[in-house]
């Protein structure tokens, strides 16, 4: 298995800083162990509007200079919307991050069902305000119409992928995918062997052995992706565990997911490190080091965590 750091954790918001420049987080990660980096597909790093060419061939360039994989592009959709051009300028974005990671070399791209984006307040993100309108906006809109929106979507940017020899990962992320069973039957329904299977064991119901295995065997060879969360600490012994908080409560048994991962299916992918809530202490943001900090020690923990 491989480690990656996805760029959202270094992007600015979640802490009270500012964003890392793309093309400096890559020799932080080399330095850290990272054998990767998941690319967040919009800004202030990844975004289509702002990467031509050149910037393009600069990302490779960066990658291929520190030996690090570009193990994903991570789409921030929501196919959810009753209103059909909402749809149609969703699935455009997602095209161009299939033409993005075709062009530096990435070979998935991750999806949601649903997403409610983001808001900031005195240049910090909050999610409350998104995710009040996703859930509102529509009253008149049935769970099975949003189910049929998605699906719609899905099939149809599984064929853009393939076209340009892209893996999708969708992800088993609220809302609408709130369950990896709901991930696991849009799979089914589009019926595309472009579009496969973003596992993350945060996201999951039950943190047990058990749980583990049953969603890891269900899954099966569509596993292609993953992510770990959370906040880390060093203890006196060298080693690394990690920290609750109200985002994670350091419920996750990550050994136990990967051993379960590497004996199910084999997987050997990569497993990418993202800082994505407020990061707050004593209710106010932590700064840039924090979040620095936070990237080595995540690193060191899934070193520790891998069988």
């Amino acid at each position: 298995m491989k480690v990656s750091l996805y760029t959202i954790t270094l992007s600015g918001g979640y802490y009270r800083g500012d964003a890392v420049p793309l093309l400096d987080i890559f020799p932080k990660a080399k330095a850290w162990g990272y054998d990767g980096i998941e690319l967040e597909g919009k800004r202030p790093h990844g975004s289509p509007l702002d990467l031509d060419g050149a910037a393009r061939a600069a990302i490779r360039g960066a990658a291929d200079d520190h030996g690090l994989e570009l193990s994903c592009v991570a789409a921030y959709n929501d196919f959810s919307s009753p209103v059909e051009e909402h749809r149609e300028n969703e699935m455009l974005m997602v095209r161009e991050l299939i033409r993005l990671a075709a062009d530096i070399g990435a070979p998935i791209v991750r999806v949601f069902a649903a997403w409610s984006g983001v808001t900031r307040r005195d240049g910090c993100i909050t999610y409350d305000v998104a995710r009040y309108q996703l859930e509102h906006r529509y009253p008149g809109t049935t769970a099975l119409e949003r189910w049929e929106y998605v699906r719609e979507c899905l099939v149809e940017v599984s064929r853009m992928a393939q076209d340009y020899g892209v893996t999708l990962a969708l992800q088993n992320h609220t809302p609408i995918t709130s369950h990896w069973e709901h991930m696991l039957q849009f799979i089914e329904e589009a019926n595309s062997p472009a579009l496969k299977a973003c596992l993350d064991a945060p996201l999951m119901q039950q943190h047990t052995d058990a749980y583990y295995r049953e969603a890891i065997a269900a899954t099966g060879d569509l596993l292609v992706h993953s992510h770990f969360g959370g906040r880390f600490e060093r203890d006196d012994d060298g080693r690394i565990h990690q920290v609750g908080s109200r985002a994670h409560p350091a419920a996750c048994d990550y050994p136990a997911f990967l051993k379960a991962a590497k004996e199910i299916t084999g997987y050997d992918g990569h497993v990418g490190y993202e800082l994505c809530s407020p990061v707050l202490i004593g209710h106010r943001h932590a700064g840039l080091g924090y979040a620095l900090e936070q990237a080595e020690l995540a690193c060191a923990y899934m070193r520790q965590s891998m069988p």
